[in-house]
């Protein structure tokens, strides 16, 4: 039914419909493109190596250097994740917002644009790493420069917009959400069979995984210019810290270990409350927004890029923690997606009893 409502509307424009608050989100989408740019143009990092020189890291001139070293994999990632995509994506919701197109193909498209929005923190990761392995080195340093700090805003502010569009454009059609009918309340544990009395234990599982992840060292530093070091989220969050880079190190834990294990714990938290199942729905939409903000996939492809590829500028060795990494990430997709297919199927079986 939803879906035939929303298909009959016609085509329309969110500027129109939002009124005069609605320039707040163009505006915004302008002030995230421009810092885009600036932290193209500016360096994000200086390294230092001793018998190599000095040399600043700045995307695009960083993109030809990694492709004259034939990093190709790494070039070809940054500049789509770091460079083209970000870009696109902010002018692809300012012509949005300005462009009358039918309501149910625009919140297709920015559901996926937002979905899509934390792969840009991929390159953001990559300098925090540099920067991990060259804490309290004397033959190797860092120095974050202006222009991380202009991209972490355009990629937190591109995420953050993306989303303010999402909810207004849902808020804009609140009659074709759903019909309303008397559904009657349940709890998905009792609700969801067999397995979901399981899904508990699988939500504990991922809960550990995701702790045994940010605490198990994921590399060791295995140069012999070097001083030796092993390093876990949690220590490289230390590292961070202790070199007072406050900023880099509350984004690196926050994104890759607190956002991920309260997303497992409001799923737990959903799993044994009561509710309608448009309420249920609403709860797992929340979910999906946590997801988007839960970056330890993002982390794990940095990692990689750097344990496969960061040979030229320090020499790694791959420990276990790449591996728990890993697999925190795939039981926390499973997860989600079995409690996501058992909560679908018991709403469309109350619905079914309440009609």
């Amino acid at each position: 039914m939803e879906r035939l409502q929303v298909e009959e509307l016609e085509p329309n424009r969110l500027m129109s419909l939002a009124g005069l608050k609605g320039w707040l989100i163009p505006v915004g989408l302008i002030l995230v493109l421009v810092s885009n740019v600036i932290a193209l143009m500016l360096p994000f990092l200086d390294i230092d190596v001793v018998l190599k020189g000095h040399s600043e890291y700045k995307l695009p001139e960083s993109v030809k250097l990694m492709w004259e070293m034939k990093l190709y994999w790494v070039s070809i990632l940054i500049v789509v994740f770091s460079i083209v995509f970000p870009l696109a994506k902010t002018i692809a919701l300012i012509v949005t917002w300005f462009l009358k197109v039918p309501p149910l193909l625009r919140r297709r498209f920015i559901l996926l644009l937002e979905s899509l929005g934390k792969w840009s923190m991929l390159d953001i990761f990559v300098v925090i790493l540099l920067m991990v392995l060259s804490n309290n080195q004397i033959f190797l340093s860092t120095k974050p420069r202006a222009g991380l700090i202009f991209f972490i805003f355009a990629i937190i502010g591109n995420m953050v917009m993306s989303r303010i569009m999402e909810v207004v454009d849902g808020r804009l059609y609140p009659k074709v959400e759903q019909e309303e009918t008397e559904e009657k309340d349940f709890i998905p544990l009792g609700s969801t069979g067999g397995i979901g009395w399981a899904m508990p234990l699988l939500l504990i599982v991922s809960f550990v995984s995701i702790i045994v992840a940010v605490d198990v060292p994921f590399l060791k530093i295995n140069d012999i210019l070097l001083r030796s070091h092993s390093y876990s989220v949690v220590e490289a969050t230390g590292a961070l810290w202790t070199e007072s880079r406050y900023v880099l190190a509350a984004f690196l834990i926050f994104f890759v270990g607190v956002m991920p294990l309260i997303r497992i714990l409001y799923i737990g938290w959903i799993w044994f409350n009561r509710g309608s199942g448009t309420l249920h729905e609403r709860r797992f939409d929340q979910v999906r927004v946590m997801g988007e903000w839960s970056m330890m996939s993002v982390f794990l492809l940095a990692l990689v890029m750097i344990l496969t590829e960061g040979g030229e500028l320090v020499r790694t060795q791959l420990k276990n923690g790449l591996w728990a990494i890993l697999a925190s990430t795939m039981v926390c997709v499973i997860s989600l997606w079995i409690a996501r297919f058992l909560l679908r199927r018991a709403i469309l079986a109350a619905r079914k009893q309440a009609s």
